[in-house]
């Protein structure tokens, strides 16, 4: 889809690309600070990452990734402007400016594609929606991680079940591309040929 404007006058971060946009897909419930360590611990997080938290609310997992973790940036994008200038003003105080950003932009309409960890907290509708976004822009070797909601139709990193990890009674998928989704891919092939193969023979 193109990246121009195809209107004037209209802001292009408001125009929909990916499922609805437009309209904030969680209400605002921070991660547990040992949820976002485990989070950041199970993806195996630091000094060559740049992470994306998308919905990063009060800026915790960014903190965390830089202060604990040493990852090399940390790029939150959350919707609502309170919290953005709350991360903004720790930004400064933490004199962390230009390893941590915030954008009070809606995340669909974000270039992901310099990620190498993506964080979330959302729901699992609002994972489905961004899943497509994900698999065009992510690049081989990145991870996703989302805290208790399940991104459907891809398969986790864990391979024994079940396919998610716990802490306390939060879960934990953690998903690596492009694996999470490749085995959904060369079956949809299958699948494609197959049709193909069994129309010419039935003709």
């Amino acid at each position: 889809m193109s990246r121009e404007k195809p209107y004037k006058n209209i802001d292009n971060d408001k125009i929909p690309r990916w499922g609805e946009p437009t309209q904030s897909v969680a209400p605002f419930v921070p991660t547990p600070l040992n949820v976002v360590k485990k989070m950041l611990e199970l993806a195996k997080a630091g000094p060559n990452d740049t992470i994306f938290d998308l919905g990063c609310g009060d800026g915790r997992i960014l903190f965390t990734a830089i202060e604990k973790f040493n990852v090399k940036k940390a790029i939150g994008i959350d919707l609502n402007p309170t919290l953005v200038r709350k991360v903004e003003l720790m930004i400064k105080e933490k004199e962390l400016e230009g390893r941590v950003e915030i954008h009070n932009k809606n995340f669909f309409n974000v270039d992901l594609t310099s990620a190498t960890l993506v964080t979330l907290y959302l729901t699992t509708s609002g994972n489905s929606k961004l899943r497509p976004k994900f698999e065009e822009e992510l690049t081989a070797g990145t991870r996703v991680i989302s805290h208790d909601f399940p991104i459907n139709g891809w398969d986790t990193s864990r391979k024994s079940p079940p396919q998610h990890y716990t802490t306390g009674s939060h879960k934990i998928f953690l998903y690596r591309l492009p694996e999470a989704y490749e085995d959904r891919v060369k079956k949809g092939e299958k699948s494609t040929w197959k049709r193909i193969r069994d129309r010419i023979l039935r003709s």
